[in-house]
Parts: C-alpha cells; structure tokens; sequence
C-alpha cells in the first residue's frame, strides 16, 4: 500500500487544471455549483478513510465520510482487494469472454445465494442497472401498467429508475413505466394504494431511504407493504444497493425488519470500493428464464471483477463487519446526540443503522445571518456546511440529495472511534458557528483571524410583517457593491474587501433571489399596501459586467425567477430597482404574466426634477439662467431628465462615455427638440461640469464618477440619481458649497419608521422607484407602468398618483396636487414632441436568447 501511494510525489502538481478541465469537458453546471460553495477539490490519492487533495503546494489529508456514498464499506484500496486484483492481472484471466460461460460470475452467485437463498442472479454494473433489470424482469413476469414506489426513495437516474426516484423524476416524468407513489407514514394512504394492487407490477422500496436523509422506513408500513404483495401476487422489489453487505449492521437491511425480498437489488460495497458492479438477484420460483436471453451487457459478470467480489465476500466474513458496523455506528450516534443536546437549535434529528447515519441540521430561517438564513431557506446549508468540515476540519461529509439538510455519514467499517471522535468534534464545531450566527466564519473557511463572532442575540435584520391587505407589490434589488455585504450581514465586516468579493464572484450564479423584509406602507387617503423585498446576491458591478460580456442570461433568468415567486405570493405589481431594470431593458425582457411591471423611473425622474427645482431656489440659483450638466446623458433616465429640465434653463451639457454613442446623440436631438432655445453641448469627460450650477447625474456606472475637482465654486446642487452612487464621498467631505441630494428619494406619509435593510435612507423615506411600485399597489393597478422609455405623460400619473396618497420629496413638505401640476405646467410650457404613453404589459413580453 505505502510503494501505492508513492507513486506520486507529494509535491507533484497537476500539468493542468484539472477542476477547470472537468467543468469545461465533462461536467460545466457541477463544477460551477462545487465551485460556488469551495468543495472543487480534486482528489489525488487515496487510502482506507483517508483522501489527499493538493492545497498550496503540499497534500492536504482528509477523512472521507462520504465513502462513494456508500461504495467503500472496506476503506480506499483494502490490501485484500488490492492482492486479489493484481492477481487477476498478473494471471491474464479474461475480461472480455461474452457468450460463454464465466466462471467468476458462478462463484460469486453461488457465494450470494448460499447466504441469502435460492435466486437467479443477474449481474450489472451499477445500481441503477441493477433496479433497471428488476423493472425489465417484473414486466416479464407480471405484466401490469403501474409500479409502486415510495416517497423519498432513490433508485438511480437513468430512464427507468429515475421514475421511482422521488425527487429527481421532474422533467422525465411519464417517460417510463407510471409509478404510484406510496406515503410511508400515512396508512390512509397505503389502503387507498391497495384497492389499485391488480395493476401493480412490482413494488420497490429501500428499508432505509439514503439519499432521502437516511431514515429508516416505519416497521408497520415495510410490513404491510410485504403482507399486500405476498396476497396479490406483485413481486416485492428491495433496493439494498446503498445498505447491503452489512453497511446497517446486518448483510441486509431487510433482516432487521424481517422482509423476505422476492426480487433483491445489489451494488456499491458488493465491489469492495475496487469494481464497479451490480447484482439483481430473483427468487427462481418467480424467475423468467426467457429473460436471461433478453438481458445482457458488454461489460457485466467478467470474471476479475467478480472474483474482487468473491473477495470482498470473504474479507466480510473474516472481519465481521456487520458486527463492526453495528458497534461503530452506535458509538458515533450515541457522541452526536450528545452534541444534539448541547446545541438542539442546530441539530434537529441524528438517526440511521449501523455506519449509514444521517445527521440533520435544524433550519435557520431564524438566524440574525442574512447569509446563514438565505442559505437555510434556499436548500444550501448543508453544503456550506460540508464546504466548511472539508476547509476547517478536513473532514468530508456530503448532504443527502433530496434532503439537503441530512448529512450523511457513510465511513468504512474499518474506521476507528478516535476518527469518528474527530468527526464528532467537527461538527461541535460547526454548531458553534450556526449558533453565533457568524456567516464570516463559515464562509472563510476559518482564514480569517479572531475569535468567533457572537451575533445570537443580535436583533433580526430584516422585519417580516404578515400581509394585512390585499393589496400586494414587490420590489427587486441587488447588493451596491462587496462591502454592501458586510451591511446586510454584519457578521462578514471582518472579512477583506477582496474576500467578500471572490465569495460574490463564486456564489452569485447559485443564489435565488432572497426574501428580505416584509413591510406595510399606509396612504394618505387611507388604503395600505403590503411590500415584499426580494433581494439578489450580486452586486451593480457583476450585473454590469456580465451586460458587457453578453452573459446577462442567468440573470435575466433570476428575475425572472423573482416575479414567479412574487405572482405566487399574490403580488400585483412588482418594481425593478437599481441594475434590475438596467439588465432588464427597462423590463422589456422580463416575460411576467400575471404582474404588473415598473422601473420607478418616472417617479424617479418627477421626484428628482421636482427636488431641483427646489434645492436650486433655496441656493439662490436661478434657474432660468444656470448651466445645467447631465452625466449619463445616454441612459434612459437621464436623458429624460434633460429634455424635461432642458426648457427651463439656459444651457445644458449632456456627459456621456463617447460623444458619437448613437444614444448620446439621440439625447442631443430630443434635447434640441424640446428646447430649440436653450443650448446644448456633449462632452465625454466629466469636467465638463466646472462651470455647471446644476447637476444632475444617472450614470450606469458601478464607481463614482463625479468627484470634487470636476465641480465649479458654489453655490452648486448635485442630485445624484444612481444607485451606487455617482458623487464621491470625497465632494461631501471636501465641498461645503456643493449641496448633494438624493433625487430618487421619497418621503412617505404615514410611516416614520419605515426602513428597508440594507438601503441607507433616512427612516420613514423609500426610494423613488419602489414608491412607484407601492403606488401602483395603493392604486390598484392592473397594468406595467414605466416600462421602456419614460414619458412626460408617466410622470404626471406617477406624481399624480404621489399627491393623491400623500408621498413627498424628500426633506420637504408634501406634495399636493397643486405644486405637482405647477411644477410638470412649467415643463409643458413650451410645445414639445414627447413620444406618446404606450401600455406596457409584462406578460407580454418575450426575453431574447442570452448572449
């Protein structure tokens, strides 16, 4: 075993990038999904509990809990098995000997025959063949339109198999034989199935569900299940492939229930960890001999890797290792509930049969950590907390699949309790984490230096208020940036700027959208509408990036993924806030039926116009005299401001990132239209503004653009409409005479407390864009808004809409109908070719190709 292992260098370093290659070639959506959550770790070596990965430059050691989920019952590379292969090899003994007979494959049934009884043995290569044979020789047999399986099981995924297999049938549903599933824990159920049992072909079940979180099915279910069939006649299928060859403590799971299988489904541990193979074994009073000539395979029952099989029957046998596993897995789940008791808030169940244990993680939907508790919520818990054993304690444990929260633990019957010790003490560990609510801790894998962060008995960060109304809206946002994060989830401050922003590069793909706070907002007039926020876990910098690569096609997918879940919840209309409705063309991409869509932008714009307006008097500004400067001229909204402001003033200089940008000259154009009097330059460079009074600034740009140096002396008023913000912090630090205000920001009437987390705002005040979508809830709308182009005609409904429920701007009074139609009067003043008000219905839209 040691001339094995050295047969590569441990400084040896892979000539490729072998997780890169494996994604690229043969697994793309895996590799990204392993990636996102650090468990892309490739193994180089491996040996009894015990796997090597390289990490900087050494091999790194790792308990293997996960055991080929299942496969290595004998540890990595058994000596036994080894010897007995080599000796397969060095004795040429054929592999390939089709249509004769195989010597190898009568030994090792007759071995499985005379411990289990007298079947007829197919032999396989995997599992899923294995369940596949069954189904083949059931038809046979009995010929009949419908399976039974049970809820939670898992029989394989290839065509066949994967109708039985509850959770990953969805779309090649029907694509098989029809399967009717049984409740385990409903006996209504099992006699509602009974009446159906003339139909049946067979029946399939696992005594223990394993990728189901390893729950052992109820005794009284497993024993009606055998009496149903035995009287009317459907052969009764076990799949012991995960729990046979004395993994639960017996050689078979069934012996410990008493089930006498008709048909018997083997694989994993049958080839030591060393060969791949499967067996399905039927009794011979219910064999079809036809189907011998029926079924074959090109590589099932070669004779080396039956006789590894032989083998490992004999090493069974020698060592005891049903005993051994009986007794190992009473002393780990004996040291888990003890943990359990410590920490019951996150450990809700630890449960399974001899070393096939499933340790389940309570949900978390109640941590103080944003990220803790999204990732409770979205199914990802469990993998983070795998991700974290492997980083932190070298221990590697997988979920179960279709239940995430399980891990199991699956070693080899040859581990030692000082391992399993060590196992246990990995997970006292990561209970501390969940506890404490320091998502830092568990995401830097420990890298981070400190003691653990304590945030248990930090307020909830985000109020989730059951609707009182039925009238619903939703908004989506999106993080500003990396250190954002740290806002949302205090816990990760501690962690680099850098850090934070690989963990966003890697999990961004993987997050669904996030339900962030719940809230009420009351009107003037007396309605009140229920907000959702939804939250997505990127920031402006990678949805602007990802725009610029044409890779917008997952997120595009997200929110469309968001307005789903907003329709289910009853919402009538959902807003796009931020870099949203920038990937969203406006949300002219957005397929929605069902919801009525907004950007916010016309509040925005009659908001932020209406606060410059204002600021500009109070600075002793005229503002038919000043100079005003647009940055982001190009871009929807700025535009739109300029030639709405464009005929009140006397100069105007658009600023955009290329002066013959075909839209920063359609801006100029619109410009000269609506304002023939009023002059109108372009400029690329944002000093530009030095001689600007006014400025108004909606780039689409993640960083600030607009800095001290770029600004003239005062008095000027800057209204900064993007989010992140355009203005540096260095002009509100170094400029007295530069008054900054927030142009997309609204004052609500009834609610001084209202807040949103992680959105810096003055209590009580919203963004412009979600006090559209609320205004669209407390009017009762049933159509899109400001989808595509804003319109002087949107502004006027929007601000309209604001004065009839009593939303204001901003550090001001609030605004009434007169001083709203005043104000969009003077914009009229001078006749102007705006484009007509079209009716914008999301549901009707159709979403491009991504790229």
């Amino acid at each position: 075993m040691d001339l094995l292992l050295s047969a590569v260098p441990s400084s040896a370093a892979p000539a490729t990038d072998p997780a890169g290659a494996y994604g690229r070639y043969c697994k793309p959506g895996l590799v990204a999904r392993l990636g996102a959550l650090g468990l892309d770790v490739t193994y180089e070596r491996a040996e009894g509990d015990y796997l090597w990965y390289q990490s900087g430059g050494r091999l790194q050691r790792v308990l293997d809990f996960v055991g080929g989920y299942g496969t290595t019952l004998f540890g990595h590379y058994h000596p036994d098995l080894v010897a007995g292969a080599r000796r397969q090899l060095d004795a040429r003994v054929p592999v390939f000997a089709q249509a004769s007979c195989r010597s190898g494959a009568a030994e090792l049934a007759e071995a499985l025959c005379d411990r289990l009884g007298d079947f007829v043995v197919t032999f396989v290569n995997s599992g899923t063949e294995a369940v596949e044979a069954a189904l083949k020789h059931a038809h046979l047999e009995r010929p009949r339109p419908v399976v039974w399986a049970v809820k939670g099981g898992f029989h394989g995924k290839t065509l066949g198999a994967v109708q039985l297999t509850w959770s990953q049938r969805g779309m090649f549903s029907g694509m098989g034989p029809r399967v009717r599933y049984l409740d385990p824990d409903d006996p209504a159920d099992w006699e509602a199935a009974r009446a159906e049992v003339a139909d049946v072909s067979a029946a399939v079940v696992e005594v223990v569900a394993g990728e189901g979180g390893v729950r052992p099915r109820p005794a009284a279910f497993l024993r009606w299940l055998a009496d149903t069939c035995r009287d009317a006649g459907v052969p009764l299928v076990v799949d012991e492939i995960q729990t046979g060859m004395g993994r639960t403590g017996t050689f078979l799971a069934s012996e410990a229930f008493g089930l006498e299988p008709d048909y018997l489904c083997l694989g994993k541990a049958l080839g030591g960890g060393m060969a791949k193979i499967g067996a399905m074994l039927v009794r011979r009073e219910r064999y079809v001999e036809a189907f011998s000539v029926l079924h074959s395979s090109t590589f099932a029952e070669d004779d080396p890797t039956c006789r590894i099989g032989l083998e490992a029957l004999r090493v069974l046998d020698r060592d005891d290792l049903p005993g051994r596993c009986a007794a190992r897995g009473e002393f780990l789940r004996r040291e888990l509930r003890d943990v359990q008791a410590r920490y019951p808030n996150q450990i809700a169940d630890v449960r399974g049969l001899g070393l096939m244990t499933g340790l389940e993680l309570r949900a978390q939907s109640d941590s103080p950590s944003q990220i803790i508790r999204a990732a409770s919520e979205q199914g990802l818990l469990g993998y983070f907390g795998a991700a974290y054993l492997l980083h932190v304690h070298s221990l590697r444990v997988m979920p179960t699949l279709s239940q995430p929260l399980t891990l199991r633990v699956q070693p080899s019957a040859y581990v030692s309790e000082a391992d399993l010790a060590r196992f246990v003490r990995g997970v006292e560990g990561l209970c501390k984490v969940l506890r404490a609510a320091d998502a830092g801790r568990l995401v830097d894998f420990g890298r981070a230096p400190g003691a653990l962060v304590d945030r248990s008995s930090h307020p909830h960060p985000f109020r989730r208020e059951p609707a009182r109304t039925p009238r619903k809206v939703a908004f989506l946002t999106h993080l500003l940036g990396e250190r954002h994060l740290a806002t949302i989830d205090p816990s990760l401050a501690r962690l680099p700027s850098a850090e934070l922003a690989a963990f966003l590069e890697r999990t961004a793909p993987l997050w669904e959208p996030t339900t962030l706070d719940q809230l009420h907002v009351r009107s003037a007039a007396g309605a009140a509408v229920h907000l959702t926020v939804f939250g997505l876990g990127m920031t402006a910098g990678q949805i602007s990036r990802a725009m610029r690569t044409r890779d917008q096609g997952w997120i595009l997918e997200k929110l469309e993924a968001a307005v789903e879940r907003a329709v289910a919840q009853g919402c009538q209309a959902v807003g796009f806030g931020g870099y949203t409705s920038i990937v969203a063309g406006n949300c002219k991409k957005i397929r929605a039926p069902g919801a009525a869509l907004t950007t916010g932008n016309s509040l925005t714009v009659g908001m932020g116009l209406l606060a410059l307006e204002q600021e500009a008097r109070a600075a002793g500004i005229d503002l038919r005299q000043a100079k005003v400067g647009v940055v982001g001229a190009g871009g929807n909204i700025a535009s739109t401001y300029a030639q709405m402001i464009a005929p009140l003033v006397r100069e105007i200089v658009l600023v955009g990132r290329d002066r013959e940008s075909p839209r920063l000259l359609a801006a100029h154009a619109a410009v000269r239209r609506a304002a023939p009097d009023t002059r109108c330059t372009l400029a690329e460079d944002c000093s530009a503004l030095t001689d600007c009074a006014l400025v108004v600034s909606a780039s689409n740009t993640p960083e600030p653009v607009v800095y001290p140096r770029h600004l003239r002396r005062g008095p000027v008023v800057v209204c900064d409409i993007s989010i992140p913000s355009d203005v540096s912090e260095e002009v509100v630090r170094e400029r007295p005479d530069v008054r900054v205000i927030r142009g997309g920001v609204v004052r609500l009437p009834l609610d001084p407390e209202f807040a949103v987390g992680g959105i810096a705002l003055p209590a009580g005040h919203s963004l412009a864009c979600m006090a559209e979508t609320l205004l669209m809830g407390l009017e009762g709308v049933q159509e899109s808004w400001s989808v595509g182009a804003v319109t002087v005609e949107g502004v006027r409904r929007a601000m309209a809409a604001a004065a009839r429920h009593g939303f204001a701007v901003a550090d001001t009074g609030p605004l009434t109908s007169g001083t709203a139609d005043q104000f969009l009067a003077e914009l009229r003043a001078k006749p102007v070719d705006y484009p007509a008000t079209g009716r914008a219905t999301g549901a009707t839209r159709t979403r491009p190709a991504a790229g």
